[in-house]
């Protein structure tokens, strides 16, 4: 069988959940099955992720627009259309968000029959003001897309609700490399200077959907009923000055560190004793299920998908009681084992190699 070679579409390349699930399915690509490339309307050069890619011999095409509007529509354009017009050669192209235009109608107009769009989410955040013109991109895309992928159910039913072919493929993770060890634990929290605190943690995007400022409001009153406690954000992201400055005006500089985009994310749950994700909506929540292989108390907005409970660690909680939150965060507080959780992943279909093969599997299956 031919090796396939795929285009994958990522408009932003950043250190978002999107670009750290195709650097892992990257990770762990069968060099003799499939070729990946990748193309982006715009990139963070400082993006760990990004930079590992590259490392790992990735190939990076770029279309050179920071941001679509009205006055670079035209532009934005002509480079989809130069790019395909010297591109064309791809077996299938892989649109991981489909609010860009041009260029899924671009890619099959030069040639690329096999075009397929990824849902990832099962909403946006409320504050585009350009919404109802994305939303009509995003329709005009689903509809000239061939295939249609999704992380869950959930997702597929919000991307894709007149379609009943949608082919899941979930986000794999490699559930060794998250599992619990005592040692590391010693070591991240020694370095953070973690020694005795109780430790709270979030990995995500600073972005409106992520809920940074409910955490805040949370652990303010966390941290009365446990003065030991401490705030970890782990990511970057549009959002991240104004919630830095949130944390000064509350004085909480001490008790709330912001390491930034990190790519030891692995070794930093280790150090931690509970997770949060109180999103306002999500695809599936792909850093719950790496918290829950680390073996970490999971605690998650009513908003997320119940796909991400794949053990018996995550915690649904409404965004509507704070009280509720800072109750079971503060239960969470007494000492309990870590627990082995390597077998759920992988009988869930979330452990990596197993994501690998359901979506190799998909491509020969179309192509």
């Amino acid at each position: 069988m031919k090796k396939l070679k795929i285009l994958h579409y990522i408009p932003g390349f950043n250190t978002g959940g999107i670009e750290s699930v195709f650097l892992n399915w990257y990770r762990h690509l069968p060099s003799d099955a499939v070729e990946f490339e990748l193309l982006v309307r715009n990139y963070s050069p400082d993006s760990p992720l990004l930079k590992e890619y590259l490392e790992l011999g990735g190939k990076l095409h770029t279309l050179d627009t920071p941001s679509l509007n009205i006055k670079s529509m035209m532009a934005f354009y002509r480079k989809v259309n130069q790019f395909f017009a010297k591109h064309h050669e791809y077996d299938f192209l892989h649109v991981h968000v489909a609010d860009d235009p041009f260029v899924i109608q671009t890619a099959r107009r030069r040639g690329i029959k096999a075009v397929g769009i990824h849902a990832h989410t099962t909403g946006y955040n409320e504050s585009y003001k350009s919404q109802g013109l994305k939303g009509k991109i995003r329709n005009h895309n689903v509809k000239d897309a061939r295939y249609h992928l999704a992380i869950t159910n959930a997702a597929a039913a919000w991307m894709f609700p007149e379609k009943n072919d949608v082919q899941i493929i979930h986000n794999g993770i490699d559930a060794a490399q998250y599992a619990f060890n005592a040692e590391k634990r010693e070591a991240v929290r020694s370095q953070l200077q973690l020694d005795n605190r109780y430790t709270i943690m979030h990995v995500g995007r600073f972005s409106e959907v992520k809920n940074h400022l409910f955490m805040l409001e949370v652990f303010e009153k966390v941290r009365v009923q446990i003065p030991s406690s401490v705030l970890v954000f782990v990511g970057d992201g549009p959002l991240y000055s104004e919630i830095r400055e949130e944390i000064t005006k509350r004085n909480l500089e001490k008790d709330v560190l912001l390491l930034g985009a990190r790519g030891d994310v692995p070794e930093l749950l280790q150090a931690a004793d509970v997770f949060l994700l109180p999103s306002k909506f999500e695809g599936l929540g792909l850093s719950a299920v790496e918290s829950q292989s680390a073996g970490l108390p999971t605690l998650v907005s009513d908003q997320v998908p119940s796909d991400v409970a794949i053990t018996d660690l995550v915690f649904f909680l409404p965004l509507d009681s704070l009280s509720r939150w800072v109750e079971v965060i503060s239960d969470y507080s007494q000492v309990r084992e870590r627990k082995n959780t390597y077998q759920d992943i992988v009988d869930a279909h979330y452990e990596i190699h197993q994501t690998i093969k359901d979506l190799i599997d998909f491509y020969q299956k179309i192509i």
